[in-house]
């Protein structure tokens, strides 16, 4: 039996509990604490080698063998991380250990058999190994495909074609099957099997299956690290019981909605309604409830739920509240202004489903409606065009994300339940059949559902409440959802998850018409407790820790329950607060890591629900890390502290996406140049709909660059959250007069056509005489120079890259005579990511590039050019030809450009152009790609605008992982050495090292001086949740497509040659992680 099984059982157990009957769950019986340890290091690890972290699971594994030596499956374990990382030797020595103490372990032979065919030489090993594992599994498509590999290694044809034939019998769509088939029938030279057999092969290949790959996850389940624990191994269980104080009347309160800190003080209040059917704020004082006079709230008769959060991203705690209508009470010092709102129903929910940093809401009628808030306090019904149509007949709502894709999903509950899964277009889809919810649930009326990890497996779990009791839905890795649990509960109205005795794992307090009681968690089962907190009825509880001890109490109508459990583990509470996410941390998922536990919560803004996570620690005193998914996508670690206090968390304004980045060897070190390619972006939002064209090549002046061992050599390094489909790089050497200085024709337009190709060598440069702003501030002295000192003085809007809108005027002085003039500027921009362009369209805003426009003798401006450019991402030149608009007769020249941009220029210069200049270029001749990680970079003012030190490395990063196939590791000139759309795919940590020969450059003509350049095409994709396929590396750009995404009209090009490229290259497949 699986541990996924053990704790289905006990919940299984749990029905069997309430009727009084022994129920004794599992125990690693035999193992000493020690040992029981390590498996939960070794668990740890195979978490991270799932986030392709193979450093930290190495790690992991490290640490179970220094606590049990003799652990054979940590042995493994540690072997698969080094094969993963390119230790062969290391993974070797860990895995002969292994089979040392179990000849017979299936991963341990499996991944020796991979390492022996991989290096070659050593092909009878191989297939001893792999023979070794098909006997014991003899079911295992790919133990038959490597079988087959190797004995073709061995000439042993017929038998490697039977290999095949068992492989393509289990699993009819395995690409690589069908291609090694066809290629030993190609070499048998049975022509038409073999023309058959690729028939096959391309069929598949265009249908989008996809074949092996030499990276983790890509090779089969015997080369994956095994796990023997869980997520949590609640080695800190009580089973009770918890105890209450008797109630405390909350003075004057009929009932509460809603528990929050108004006063900011770090002690909760709640917010309820009077028996007049006023909203009133209630303060503690003396273990007493009193209505507090500090804000000033409108009578609402009728009430009927109320939410808690910052609608208006103004700072300040608003309420919206559903009586008659639906009113949002915008607050300011305390005092709240009702606006009716045209939301339908009753409020049930706030979230944040397009990610974009502003609250939408979920409302409840006849049928359940989402609506859209654009940040300023203003919401639109978007039902019909996100849902096509909501749940009929609702009782409840949630948003959450059920399968950990980085996305916030709804699950409902009424006659049924559905499940939304966002589509991260603006709309949603119901998958509850799909996830096989509507063949678990009960036929009942949901009444309320709870989503939590139950089963302490990283997955939420659903716990659906009805007339006739609680149903356990258990999440399978985010893929379907199995029930669990029946549990007859008698009347109960709704529920909540929280650990009632600081134990690790979430207990259910429930609440209806015949009182509260509780069911708690015990060793993976829910016992209800015997006694009831409360017989009186209640129809909403909540749960806080209002006395600030440790021990959540309970709210349940006008009365204040407080937990004197004794013995009650340690503890700590988290707050959050959006930056660019929702101010509140709606939608944030909060992993706590102990020494014994991990555990996940989702941070909601439900009605009843906290915005502080209380987390039981049990045995535990102290926290290993807090790590927190933003719904921003921002991943943010924060490292070990003591228990038994609160936390609180500002989110990080991380940089997730940029471009790659390029190294010169400068004679001493890989000298950090800038990044590249930042206008080949695919998939960029720029409109709800529309997206941008990319730019895909570009020429970066390198600066000094000095020979190494005879050749130049550079580094493009892919470190943020990103792909890198590089198609071509070539190094141009461009000799141009001495005295005159090079640049090259470029700068990031919004839209086509894009600058053409050509490097302009410039004479007579000098800084603009005079710049001036909008409000007449004289900033040519901190223009004059590049320096970091960048005009900053533009109102920030609350999007990311989005300012108020702004200008500058440059007299560039009498440029009468001047044949060529060229506009020279350095500076940086912070660009607007795909939600930002989302949330901009929900506030009717748009971004505007640099407009240039030139004034003319009587003073008036004329229009230049509606987009004049902006240098492309980190700090870098652009350059703009002035002569057209000039014209013959310059004299005194003044420009103004006007942008609503985050663009921050450092120096505005004008130079003559002349025609003189001589081209070489080259291709580089030595690539290498592989694995090297992070460099480290240094924030200029604190800002975007990185510096990276190649030699500092990082061995970790926060980024999650498109799914796909990336290029695999190796030489790849091939790939780099001509624009023909076969790229090299890399991921993020990746490095590909590039060199050529320095003789090739010819000598420099005396009075002359040389300028090199890096040139490359290719395209880049970020994981920002509004752009397009920000999972996938598939579908693989092409030069030749209209747009990205493109349609089904069109398709990747499946020539013979780019076919052989994706099997032979792309075999580096990452399954993808975005937690």
């Amino acid at each position: 039996m699986t541990k996924k099984s053990v704790k289905m059982a006990l919940l299984f157990c749990g029905t069997l509990w309430l009727s009084s009957a022994a129920c004794s769950p599992p125990s690693d019986s035999g193992l000493s604490p020690a040992q029981q340890r390590a498996r939960w290091h070794s668990s740890q690890g195979v978490v991270y080698m799932d986030q392709h972290n193979y450093t930290r699971g190495r790690t992991e594994f490290e640490q179970a063998l220094g606590l049990d030596p003799d652990y054979a499956t940590a042995h493994a374990n540690l072997g698969i991380a080094f094969y993963s990382l390119g230790k062969y030797d290391s993974a070797r020595a860990e895995l002969v250990a292994c089979l040392g103490l179990d000849p017979e372990h299936l991963h341990a032979n499996y991944t020796l058999g991979l390492i022996d065919h991989a290096q070659g030489g050593n092909y009878e090993h191989a297939f001893a190994a792999f023979t070794k594992v098909a006997q014991a599994d003899a079911d295992d498509p790919l133990v038959q495909y490597y079988l087959g590999r190797t004995l073709s290694k061995l000439n042993r044809a017929d038998e490697a074609l039977a290999a095949y034939g068992r492989a393509i019998a289990m699993d009819p769509n395995n690409l690589s099957a069908h291609y090694a088939r066809a290629h030993e029938l190609r070499q048998l030279r049975r022509d038409e099997d073999w023309r058959d057999a690729l028939a096959v092969f391309d069929r598949l290949s265009q249908a989008g299956f996809e074949g092996v790959s030499t990276t983790y996850q890509g090779q089969g389940k015997y080369a994956e690290a095994l796990a023997e624990g869980s997520y949590s191994e609640r080695p800190d269980d009580r089973a009770g019981p918890v105890l209450f104080d008797a109630p405390i009347l909350i003075a004057g309160a009929a009932s509460v909605h809603a528990s929050l800190d108004g006063d900011a003080d770090g002690t909760p209040d709640l917010l309820g309604i009077d028996h007049d059917g006023t909203i009133q704020l209630y303060r503690s004082a003396s273990d007493r409830w009193q209505p507090s006079t500090d804000w000033h709230l409108p009578t609402t008769p009728g009430l009927q739920a109320l939410l808690v959060g910052d609608v208006d991203d103004d700072g300040d705690i608003d309420l919206m509240a559903s009586a008659s209508t639906t009113q949002l009470l915008r607050q300011h010092d305390g005092r709240f202004t009702p606006e009716i709102l045209a939301i339908e129903g009753v409020v049930r929910a706030f979230g944040d489903v397009d990610h974009d940093g502003d609250i939408d809401v979920v409302s409840l009628s006849d049928r359940m409606h989402l609506s859209a808030g654009d940040g300023t306090g203003d919401f639109v019904d978007i039902t019909e065009s996100a849902l096509n149509t909501g749940l009929e007949s609702p009782t409840s709502a949630i948003f959450t994300d059920s399968d950990n894709d980085r996305d916030v999903d709804i699950l409902a509950g009424g006659r049924r339940i559905a499940l939304y899964a966002n589509n991260r277009d603006g709309t949603l889809t119901d998958v509850a059949g799909l996830r096989q919810l509507t063949a678990n649930q009960t036929p009942n009326q949901t009444r309320d559902l709870v989503v939590a990890d139950i089963q302490a497996d990283g997955y939420l779990d659903i716990v659906q409440v009805t007339a006739t009791g609680l149903y356990v839905l258990t999440n399978e890795a985010g893929s379907t959802f199995t029930q669990s649990a029946q549990i007859a509960t008698g009347a109960i109205q709704t529920a909540r998850a929280a650990d009632l005795d600081n134990d690790g794992d979430l207990d259910l307090v429930l609440a209806g018409p015949d009182g509260v009681q509780l069911a708690l968690a015990v060793d993976g089962g829910l016992v209800l407790q015997t006694e009831p907190i409360s017989s009186d009825g209640a129809s909403r509880v909540l749960v806080e820790d209002l006395d600030a001890d440790g021990r959540v109490d309970l709210v349940a109508n006008g009365s204040v329950h407080l937990n004197r459990t004794q013995d009650a583990g340690h503890w700590v509470r988290i707050q959050l607060a959006g930056l660019n996410s929702v101010p509140d941390g709606y939608g944030a998922k909060v992993e706590v890591r102990t020494r014994t536990s991990q555990q996940k919560r989702e941070v909601r803004g439900g009605s009843g629900d906290s915005s502080t996570l209380h987390i039981g620690l049990g045995a535990a005193d102290s926290v290993e890390f807090v790590r927190i998914l933003w719904p921003s996508g921002v991943r943010q670690t924060e490292l070990a502290t003591g228990g038994g206090q609160t936390l609180a968390f500002e989110e990080l304004n991380r940089k997730g996406t940029s471009c790659p980045i390029l190294y010169a060897w400068d004679g001493e070190k890989y000298r950090f140049v800038s990044d590249f390619l930042g206008g080949a972006i695919i998939g960029y939002l720029t409109d709800p709909g529309q997206y941008y064209t990319p730019d895909t090549d570009e020429f970066l002046k390198i600066g000094h660059l000095a020979p190494k061992h005879g050749r130049y050599e550079f580094q493009v390094a892919n470190q943020l959250e990103e792909i890198l489909y590089l198609d071509a790089a070539r190094l141009v050497a461009v000799d141009h007069p001495a005295g005159t200085s090079l640049y090259p024709n470029e700068r990031l337009l919004s839209a086509p056509p894009y600058p053409e190709a050509q490097p302009l060598a410039l004479t007579d440069l000098r800084p603009a005489h005079r710049v001036r702003d909008d409000v007449g501030r004289d900033v040519t002295e901190s223009l004059a120079t590049i320096d970091d000192v960048w005009y900053a003085d533009f109102g920030h809007r609350p999007i990311h890259g989005y300012a108020e809108e702004y200008q500058l005027v440059l007299e560039l002085g009498d440029l009468t005579g001047w044949e060529r003039p060229v506009l020279v500027a350095h500076g940086w921009v912070d660009y607007a990511h795909s939600t930002s362009n989302w949330a901009a369209a929900q506030r009717q805003l748009s971004l505007s590039p640099p407009r240039l426009e030139i004034a003319d003798p009587a003073g008036h401006w004329r229009l230049v050019t509606a987009d004049m450019g902006t240098p492309a991402g980190l700090p870098k030149d652009m350059v703009y030809d002035l002569s057209d608009a000039i014209g013959d007769e310059a004299g005194d020249v003044r420009l103004r450009i006007t942008t609503s941009m985050a663009i921050y220029w450092d120096q505005f210069m004008v130079g003559q152009a002349i025609g003189s200049t001589r081209t070489q270029e080259e291709r580089f001749t030595g690539s290498d790609l592989h694995w090297r990680g992070y460099p480290e970079h240094t924030p200029i003012h604190g800002t975007f605008a990185f510096r990276y030190d190649y030699d500092r490395l990082q061995t970790e990063a926060p980024w999650g992982t498109h799914a796909g196939a990336f290029t695999r590791f190796g030489n790849v000139d091939e790939l780099v050495d001509r624009v023909d759309d076969r790229f090299v795919i890399m991921f993020h940590g990746d490095e590909l090292t590039l060199s050529v020969d320095a003789d090739r450059f010819g000598p420099i003509p005396q009075g002359w001086e040389r300028t090199f350049l890096f040139w490359a095409d290719g395209f880049g994709k970020d994981m920002d949740f509004h752009s397009a396929h920000s999972l996938t590396v598939e579908p693989l750009p092409f030069h030749g497509m209209t747009r990205y995404p493109y349609g089904r009209e069109e398709t990747y090009p499946s020539t013979p040659e780019h076919v052989s490229y994706r099997l032979d290259y792309n075999t580096r497949r990452v399954s993808g992680y975005y937690e």
